[in-house]
């Protein structure tokens, strides 16, 4: 592993001063009763809909538990009907139990997919599995086969609904079997989710895809990686590896943003005391500077260079009278958590560099016809890029695992 960098390093990377997962935020359908014989509450008819979802979420007065079990019926747990998609054996359907408070959460589709990146997230539990034969016997736009018809009413309970994988499914479900049913953008990334992780869930399916360790990207992780303007292109496949250093990036930018209101009231004992505006500042110069005011004592390498000499004065001088106003413990470990999670994201970055640009490689020679050969095979049979000792990703995985278990 690299040592430990300093602050300014991490600002001068180019992965991004601001760690904000908060972006582009699309405008809710409006959602028509009429359209469907179902009540408003129960069904999505659109793809951008879970935006409207997440409003009446927010909106409701009930509590968070409520409000789901509203929506969604069966005390807010939603039923999720996954088929095995090609190049996956045996083909089937499976139902899946998933807690549906996720789909309600704000800017949910910038989120799901993260929590099958480490799987122990994912508050799904499987119901049932079922082959088929055929896939047009199984079901299409006009029918759904007897025994799928079976399993999908046997598994979804009176009220409750079911998430599905595209229009078609959604439409004839809901005018044969009279059930509610949601596609939407934020489902598309459950059900991506499911993909990757489908083995744990199923360890009777096989996947030449799985195999070969080649996924698409989901819309969350592509919005993730141009956030953080990494040179990708979102049609390209991606191995576990990349996925799992995603997972790395958005942890740490989630441990960041967690303490911002935290840090931004804080901040305000900052501009009454000593008449410092900080209303430009990221988090982690936040951190860093009530670091310097309850630690005096611990020098920090990069003050000099992060504050002009004036403020440091100023804070010198006025440390005694933030006293009475901060802790001096939690600001302490909020530092040192946020410094060790933006330590984690460089190092996460620098070996996303290196894999997206050979995946990105790999998919231009595709589509230009080559053979793509910038791998070894390691001793798993699992293709591994050069330029990284193992152990270096190893140890980044383990700080994953350690990371979100903390959020």
């Amino acid at each position: 592993m690299q040592p430990p960098i300093s602050i300014l390093q991490y600002m001068a990377s180019g992965l991004g001063e601001n760690a904000s997962m908060a972006g582009r935020k699309e405008t809710a359908s409006e959602m028509k009763a009429d359209k469907n014989p179902y009540p408003l509450h129960m069904v999505v008819d659109d793809e951008e809909d879970e935006d409207a979802l997440a409003q009446l979420f927010l909106d409701n007065d009930d509590g968070e538990e409520g409000c789901a079990a509203d929506l969604f019926g069966n005390c807010g747990v939603i039923s999720v009907l996954f088929e095995t998609p090609s190049g996956f054996t045996p083909y089937g359907f499976a139902i899946f139990d998933y807690d549906a408070v996720k789909l309600t959460e704000p800017d949910a589709w910038q989120h799901i997919w993260a929590d099958f990146v480490n799987v122990q997230n994912a508050v799904i539990w499987v119901k049932a599995f079922k082959t088929f034969e055929y896939k047009r016997y199984a079901i299409n736009k006009n029918s759904v086969s007897p025994d799928l018809s079976s399993m999908i009413q046997k598994h979804v309970l009176n009220g409750q609904t079911l998430a599905v994988g595209n229009e078609d499914y959604k439409n004839v479900i809901q005018d044969r079997l009279r059930i509610p049913c949601v596609y939407s953008r934020v489902v598309k990334e459950l059900m991506w989710g499911l993909m990757i992780q489908i083995q744990h869930f199923l360890p009777v399916i096989n996947s030449q895809m799985i195999n070969e360790d080649r996924f698409p990207m989901s819309e969350g992780m592509i919005f993730l990686l141009e956030h953080h303007n990494f040179d990708i292109n979102p049609h390209m496949m991606v191995t576990k590896r990349i996925i799992e250093m995603a997972g790395i990036l958005y942890e740490c930018d989630r441990c960041v943003k967690k303490y911002d209101t935290f840090l931004r009231l804080a901040a305000q004992h900052l501009m009454k005391i000593s008449r410092i505006n900080t209303s430009h500042w990221d988090l982690m110069k936040l951190a860093t500077v009530f670091k310097m005011i309850c630690d005096p004592e611990d020098e920090i390498s990069d003050a000099r260079r992060l504050f002009s000499e004036q403020l440091l004065k100023r804070l010198a001088r006025d440390a005694p009278r933030y006293q009475d106003k901060i802790l001096k413990d939690p600001y302490s470990e909020v530092y040192k958590e946020m410094f060790s999670a933006r330590k984690m994201r460089l190092e996460a970055g620098r070996v996303l560099v290196s894999l997206l640009k050979r995946a990105k490689k790999a998919y231009e020679d595709e589509q230009a016809g080559k053979a793509a050969s910038d791998h070894e095979i390691g001793p798993d049979r699992k293709k591994i890029c050069r330029g990284f000792v193992p152990v270096m990703i190893d140890e980044l995985t383990e700080w994953h695992t350690v990371l979100s278990e903390k959020m």
